[in-house]
């Protein structure tokens, strides 16, 4: 057939040029079909890119149908696709499969099958083939001239093969289009139109594809075995152009009048605990202010968004919805969100954050921050306001002053006899003659405890930073308390990531002690100060009634000899005046082996 005959206009047989398969092939690769569900064709032809857009993308999404809007100049080539996209050809497609079916099914007479010739066989599996793309394709012709095309439809990807005459003209109006939302192009066009930018329109389009970043590929003879053939040389472009997300005129405005920074949209979790809450408590007022001023436009503008004008509709959706949280859980039909419902979410959302919030919960053991995590739901009653985050900040301090005794002395127990059933783990003990009990022990600089899913597999040399994270951090909280902060700080999630990102698993340098984790299911930990280690176990001896009630109270001259035996169990040999030195030590610097840990933890000060 003349390619020419299948047009009727001007314009389309000038520019008419069908995109070969292969061509077709170059210009729609790399494509994410997974993030495509609306597309453009600007001069869709008799459909050639059409069906290669719809093939491609069938391959890849999973039986969603696709949307591609025609716009086509030509009478005779928009009579063509909707022949093709708009049912009739499915129609006939679905009847010769039917026929064909036929022909090969049992025949009860007969008691035979039927039997398709080798032609037949090739052509029911074709249009299957077809069928299986054409009838998930919704093509509709929407306009005959793409340069005064209008639409505030939003398009994930315009794909396009315009007249070699004026591409320019189309592809600076696909940019156009894009602007507003973002989305993809793809175009096909005549390399002159590039490498001779000899007219205003030319360097205007070579000006915009250079601040976009298009990428261009130049093929020889790229329609040199086409329908139509040229030996044109082309350029395939290909433009990426972001989402567009502009400013909230309330939020903005809100924001200004309470002063609130831009540095409010860094992650809350992360910031100091003075930043976090000046921005936080202010971010959580203007959110909520913002949230009920759209409801209150809403709830004003619905009468006007019903999707009928009959007033008697009493069940009539709205053509825009508003809802708070899941849609799926909202009240539907375009029903007003609750205002509590969404002061609920919110408040949720921020209390979230609160005890995410490294800073805020970095002096809770795990087993406290998963506590206040669990209070969320709870906390959904109360407001986000300053009284109540110091109210729940002296609850904490509370609860930690309370805690840190049985804390401490948990940790012992886990260090000592928890584990000592384990051979490798029986020299944590260094056992003594304690008071009045033969079963008193203490704690070494080295100590060998089991770990449960710090390595996922024994093929990977990494650790998992959770796991690992979560075990030793609870150890150093312990010793923090009893260290009264007098050690230089260590980020442990730091030394823990750079460790795991470098495969390094032995001797990691943590605050108090080097850590080793081993594939096997065991953690060593080595501690570096000897005066650290003697007051965790002064204190949980003397916790656990193993020393003698005048222990720090008397000298050792004073003692009775069977408190001197203990001492000199605990502190020497167990030969009579061993331990005299090491408890002198002790007293001449009661206020750090004897004292209290601290009981206030430096959290959120009043007024803060």
């Amino acid at each position: 057939m003349n390619i020419n005959a299948i047009t009727t206009t001007q314009e389309a047989q000038k520019g008419f040029y069908p995109t070969p398969p292969e061509l077709a092939d170059k210009l729609l690769a790399g494509i994410d079909w997974h993030y495509v569900a609306t597309v453009l064709e600007p001069s869709a032809g008799k459909g050639d890119l059409v069906k290669a857009v719809a093939q491609k993308a069938h391959s890849l999404r999973y039986g969603e149908t696709l949307s591609v809007d025609c716009v086509e100049i030509d009478p005779y080539l928009r009579s063509i696709l909707e022949y093709e996209f708009g049912g009739r050809r499915e129609d006939e497609i679905r009847e010769r499969r039917k026929q064909l079916n036929d022909k090969e099914s049992w025949n009860a007479v007969t008691r035979t099958k039927g039997e398709l010739t080798p032609m037949e066989a090739a052509e029911k599996r074709r249009l299957e083939r077809e069928y299986d793309w054409l009838h998930k394709l919704s093509a509709p012709v929407v306009h005959d001239d793409f340069l005064n095309f209008q639409s505030r439809k939003h398009y994930d990807l315009i794909v396009m093969n315009p007249p070699f005459a004026d591409g320019d003209a189309h592809l600076l109006k696909a940019i156009e289009l894009q602007r507003r939302w973002g989305g993809q192009i793809r175009c096909l066009l005549n390399a002159d139109t590039l490498l001779n930018p000899c007219t205003n329109r030319r360097k205007v389009l070579e000006s915009q594809l250079a601040e976009l970043g298009a990428e261009m590929e130049y093929i020889e003879g790229g329609f040199a075995n086409g329908e139509r053939a040229t030996g044109v040389t082309v350029a395939l472009i290909k433009i990426a152009i972001p989402q567009v997300n502009e400013d909230s005129d309330i939020f903005q405005r809100l924001s200004e009048a309470a002063h609130l920074d831009e540095e409010s949209a860094r992650d809350v979790t992360d910031m100091a605990v003075t930043d976090f809450m000046e921005q936080i408590v202010s971010r959580f007022n203007v959110e909520v202010d913002a949230g009920l001023e759209l409801i209150r436009e809403y709830r004003n503008m619905r009468p006007y968004l019903l999707d009928s004008f009959d007033k008697e509709d009493k069940f009539g959706f709205t053509t825009l919805t508003l809802c708070a949280g899941d849609p799926s859980k909202s009240g539907g039909r375009g029903s007003v969100p609750s205002v509590n419902k969404f002061l609920g979410l919110v408040r949720k959302k921020y209390w979230s954050a609160l005890f995410s919030n490294k800073e805020f919960v970095c002096k809770l053991t795990s087993n406290l921050r998963e506590k206040y995590r669990g209070m969320v739901a709870e906390m959904v009653k109360y407001d986000f306001t300053l009284f109540n985050i110091q109210k729940i900040a002296a609850q904490m301090n509370a609860e930690m002053g309370r805690g840190i005794q049985d804390t401490i002395v948990e940790l012992f127990d886990k260090m000592t006899e928890k584990h000592t059933w384990y051979p490798e783990m029986e020299k944590n003990i260094h056992y003594y003659n304690g008071w009045k009990t033969n079963k008193a022990h203490k704690l070494g600089m080295k100590v060998i405890l089991p770990i449960y899913g710090v390595f996922s597999s024994w093929s990977r040399e990494a650790f998992e930073l959770y796991e690992a994270e979560k075990t030793i951090s609870d150890i150093e909280k312990v010793f923090d308390y009893l260290d009264g902060n007098m050690t230089a700080h260590v980020n442990l999630h730091g030394v823990l990531q750079t460790a795991c990102n470098e495969g390094q698993t032995r001797n990691i340098p943590c605050k108090f002690f080097d850590v080793t984790l081993y594939k096997k299911g065991t953690m060593h930990i080595k501690f570096r100060n000897q005066e650290l280690v003697d007051r965790f176990n002064i204190y949980c001896c003397k916790h656990k009634g193993w020393l003698p009630p005048s222990y720090g109270k008397a000298r050792y001259s004073n003692m009775q000899a069977t408190e001197k035996a203990v001492v000199d169990s605990f502190h020497g040999d167990g030969k009579e005046g061993s331990g005299e030195s090491g408890y002198n030590v002790v007293m001449a610097r009661a206020d750090y082996f004897l004292s209290e840990p601290v009981q206030e933890l430096p959290m959120l000060m009043a007024g803060a």
